[in-house]
C-alpha cells in the first residue's frame, strides 16, 4: 500500500539527528531520558525542611537537572505526598514538613539523598 505521500516532495525516509543516516542505519546511541545532567546514584541531594512565613515547607537542593526534569520530578512528589510545591531557585519546594518521606522515595528512584539541618 502506498504511503501518503509517495511520489512527493515530501517523501523521505526518517533520519537521525545527530548522524543523518536513516533510522534502520543508524548506531547512535539512544538518548537517556536526563540527558542534561548526571545520573541520579550521582547526585548528591540534601533535604531539609524550613519555616517559611510560619509554616513548615520540605526543601530539595543539589539536582542537577533542566527546568523540565525538575518540573516533572516535583509533580511526581506532589502527587505521592498530596502536597502542593514549586521550583524556587533551583531547588524544589514542598508545602509541609514530608523531609523522611522525600528522603524514601527519591532513594527508590535512584537519587543519593541525605537530610540536612534540623
Amino acid at each position: 500500500m502506498p504511503g501518503l505521500f509517495d511520489g512527493t516532495p515530501l517523501e523521505r525516509p526518517v533520519t537521525c539527528d545527530r548522524c543523518g543516516r536513516e533510522l534502520s542505519a543508524c548506531s547512535c546511541p539512544p538518548e537517556t531520558a536526563n540527558s542534561t545532567g548526571p545520573p541520579p546514584h550521582e547526585q548528591q541531594v540534601r533535604v531539609r525542611r524550613e519555616r517559611r512565613r510560619g509554616k513548615w515547607s520540605t526543601v530539595i537542593a543539589g539536582l542537577e537537572s533542566d527546568a523540565a526534569g525538575l518540573k516533572q520530578l516535583l509533580s511526581e512528589l506532589r502527587t505521592t505526598l498530596g502536597a502542593g510545591g514549586g521550583v524556587s531557585d533551583g531547588e524544589l519546594v514542598l508545602q509541609g514538613d514530608h523531609r523522611d518521606k522525600v528522603i524514601a522515595h527519591l532513594a527508590t528512584l535512584g537519587y543519593r539523598a541525605k537530610a540536612s539541618g534540623g
